[in-house]
């Protein structure tokens, strides 16, 4: 008995080592121009990047930052995504845990449009909001900037449909959507896997926030400024009403992914 015994514990001690897990301090380097504002670390093969790995930090050109990494020793091959202060992206893939404590992000780990393994997919969006959609942007589910407004010059009317071809990273296809109508309301969806579906329909039921929450014609009222001696500030409010509109569109997207995160985690 006492030899069965001493036995089955050689052999439990035996299966927990094989799947140890171990924690690591990595030297992340920023060797770019600008300033990385979001960095995740997630085990390879993962479809969620987890949480910002900065929090409040902002990692500065030509300088380091000292991460704890938990990691089972049987699967060391992780990924990193780093974003910097003018919304570029940055990927390095299989980097191995058990043989570096060092990784340096550069210009060469750029991330192009769709990823490093681009999917070009047709989509097609459909507007029935009642109101006309002036704005439209995709965005990976773990990114915290919207990127480029799709449309353009672009208008997508009410009862009408657009097709775009959009690249898509095969990698990590779980985009959010966001759609802002005539009166700045929002429409989005959120956590779509872009390969599985063609088509897109916004209805007032994918609404998240009004217009009248948000009014931008409070900065469109010139008038306001007569007192103070100028006479024509069209052209500088439009520049601020669109720095506003981009500013609380980043806001949005960053206070959701901490939310979405949180709400894991609790």
């Amino acid at each position: 008995m006492k030899q069965s015994l001493t036995i089955f514990l050689i052999l439990l001690f035996s299966g927990t080592a094989l799947f140890a897990e171990t924690t690591k301090t990595i030297i992340i380097e920023n060797n770019l121009e600008n300033p990385v504002y979001y960095l995740y670390l997630s085990p390879d093969g993962e479809r969620e990047w987890g949480e910002d790995r900065l929090g409040d930090d902002i990692l500065d050109p030509e300088s380091t930052i000292e991460i704890d990494v938990d990691f089972d020793e049987e699967s060391p091959l992780f990924d990193l995504l780093a974003e910097d202060e003018i919304e570029q992206a940055y990927r390095i893939e299989n980097i191995n845990l058990s043989d570096t404590n060092f990784i340096s992000i550069g210009a060469e780990n750029l991330l192009p449009a769709g990823g490093f393994n681009p999917v070009n997919k047709d989509l097609t969006f459909i507007n029935e909001t009642g109101e006309s959609i002036y704005y439209l942007y995709i965005s990976s589910r773990d990114s915290m900037y919207w990127g480029e407004d799709l449309l353009g010059d672009e208008i997508l009317y009410d009862g009408e449909s657009l097709t775009l071809t959009v690249p898509i990273d095969g990698d990590y296809p779980n985009y959010d959507i966001l759609a802002e109508g005539e009166s700045s309301a929002s429409y989005e969806m959120f956590d779509t896997h872009m390969l599985e579906r063609d088509t897109f329909t916004f209805t007032e039921e994918n609404m998240t926030s009004s217009g009248d929450e948000y009014d931008y014609d409070d900065y469109n009222d010139y008038d306001d400024y007569d007192d103070y001696g100028y006479d024509d500030l069209s052209s500088e409010n439009d520049s601020y009403l669109e720095g506003y509109r981009d500013g609380y569109r980043d806001a949005w997207k960053d206070a959701y992914g901490q939310g979405f995160s949180d709400a894991i985690e609790n």
